[in-house]
């Protein structure tokens, strides 16, 4: 930063009596000595500091106190940037639109982004005027809390704070927000567009790859065949026919699942003192006089499973775990045998039918709608398409 040297405006200006000789001097300098000027609008823009000098020489502190004045309202004005007044009208019958504030403001992405006065929250300060429903028009004094303290032309009244908020009349409610205006144009033109692309299924992919371990996934996920494994399936992922082949045998699976459960007749608990016998439309159960009472209770409660389950295996797209909650109380009464042979075909029929939805979603391929920008041909807004 550079420093003002007092004895060179001396120079420039003689040897002033008093501030008010100094000033006058300045004026006319600055209008008649170019030079003169711009250091001296330089001095005030940039905030430059005088040079030491002593305090026993008068005219040196006439010309400080002077140059300090001048530069001070100099700087005051300089900082004032008012926006300008004028209006330029391209059409004389288009009657001119009232210009409305507003300001940048970036976001955390880095984004600039138009703020208008709606685009702010009202608040309650003091100054502020509102519209009474019962006092008329008020002004507000002070904000303490949630209490406001409001005058009218009855008196001064003391106010709800969330009440006042909703009393404040927003200056800019009838203006039209142009933004908004803007984009129902851009989704207009989206709209329009329909242009729709279509992508690349997991089945197309697949045989476009050929099994390459390098880059392909397979039609079947990991978990898929984890769990085919765990039931006796060992399977290629990439092999569509053999993945075909074992959902084709699902139907088997769960026609004889429903007979294994359809042809128990006899249900026995585990301890052999309680025993049921399927007759038609009934159960006749025989219990031992040494039998408890959970024997009884487990024997009623298979009984009542085996009743649900015949009614659910008879209707169509019954539920793996519903079914699996009714076989759990119904394997009490059966032989372990039996009830491992009924839960191993239900995790099959579960397996399989998880290969099934994932083959089915194997062979859709997903629609997207596309907006491009019209100039560069860039991609602006990617939406998929529901319902195709």
């Amino acid at each position: 930063m550079q420093t003002i040297h007092v004895h060179i405006w001396a120079h420039r200006l003689g040897a002033p009596t008093t501030i008010q000789e100094a000033l006058e001097g300045l004026r006319r300098l600055l209008r008649e000595d170019p030079i003169a000027r711009a250091e001296f609008f330089q001095a005030a823009r940039e905030g430059w500091r005088f040079e030491r000098f002593s305090r026993e020489d008068k005219v040196a502190l006439v010309l400080w106190a002077a140059l300090k004045q001048a530069l001070e309202k100099t700087r005051a004005r300089l900082g004032e940037k008012k926006k300008s007044t004028l209006q330029v009208r391209l059409d004389p019958y288009r009657p001119l639109q009232p210009r409305l504030p507003s300001f940048p403001w970036t976001g955390p992405e880095g984004r600039a982004y138009e703020v208008f006065p709606w685009d702010l929250a009202k608040h309650v300060h003091p100054g502020i005027t509102f519209a009474h429903p019962q006092y008329g028009k008020g002004e507000v004094l002070e904000v303490k809390g949630q209490v406001v303290l409001a005058r009218f032309p009855a008196g001064r009244k003391r106010l709800a704070l969330k009440a006042v908020k909703g009393m404040v009349k927003d200056s800019y409610a009838a203006h039209p927000d142009r933004r908004v205006a803007e984009a129902k144009g851009w989704l207009e033109r989206f709209l329009a567009s329909a242009e729709e692309v279509r992508g690349m299924s997991r089945l197309e992919r697949e045989e476009e790859l050929a099994g390459n371990p390098h880059f392909s996934e397979g039609l079947a996920s990991p978990e898929t065949v984890s769990l085919l494994e765990r039931v006796g399936y060992r399977v290629d992922p990439h092999s569509l026919e053999e993945l075909a082949s074992l959902v084709d045998s699902l139907p088997a699976r769960e026609e004889k699942f429903k007979e294994g459960v359809l042809g128990i007749t006899v249900l026995r608990t585990r301890d052999g003192k309680t025993v049921g016998f399927r007759k038609p439309g009934l159960w006749e159960t025989k219990v031992a006089p040494d039998a408890g009472q959970e024997s009884f209770a487990a024997l009623v409660e298979a009984q009542g499973a085996h009743a649900v389950l015949t009614e659910r295996l008879q209707e169509e797209g019954w539920s793996v775990s519903e079914v699996r909650g009714h076989l759990s109380k119904l394997a009490r009464a059966l032989s372990p045998a039996e009830a491992k042979r009924l839960f191993g075909l239900l995790q099959e029929i579960a397996a399989l039918r998880r290969l099934k939805v994932e083959l089915h979603r194997a062979g859709y391929a997903p629609v997207r709608a596309v907006a491009y920008r019209d100039s560069s041909g860039e991609v602006v807004y990617s939406a998929p398409v529901y319902g195709r």
